[in-house]
């Protein structure tokens, strides 16, 4: 009697395996390769950020991304909070050129600063 309910155990712990194994291979491999290109378009922007050195021209391109960003659910909150630092710098570089540059040049430095800092590869959002 033993050996039987042994037995049924165990095949109840097989069967149980064998539906995980059916179930999880019936997942939608597309949400998972949804989630890389999310993840992906979030690495874009940081690379362009990183690699604009704060040329407004540069920076336009940049701003395509964040757009982008912009449409995903999980990104919404960093890209409204990055395009309003983005937009910072472009008038404060305007205003460099248009007023007295000495007076911007560290103001924009900061904005600058906390953009890079915010997309570094260390940086979590």
């Amino acid at each position: 009697m033993k050996n039987t309910m042994k037995m049924n155990s165990i095949k109840n712990g097989l069967l149980m395996l064998a539906a995980v194994a059916v179930l999880s291979a019936c997942a939608d491999p597309s949400a998972s390769a949804e989630k890389a290109e999310k993840a992906k378009l979030r690495e874009s922007y940081s690379t362009c950020i990183n690699t604009a050195n704060g040329v407004p021209d540069k920076l336009a391109t940049c701003q395509t991304i964040l757009e982008q960003l912009k449409t995903i659910k999980e990104q919404q909150a960093f890209a409204e909070k990055e395009t309003v630092r983005v937009v910072d710098y472009q008038r404060c570089l305007t205003a460099r050129k248009t007023g007295d540059g000495q007076a911007y040049a560290e103001d924009c430095g900061k904005i600058w600063q906390e953009i890079r800092a915010n997309n570094s590869p260390g940086a979590t959002n």
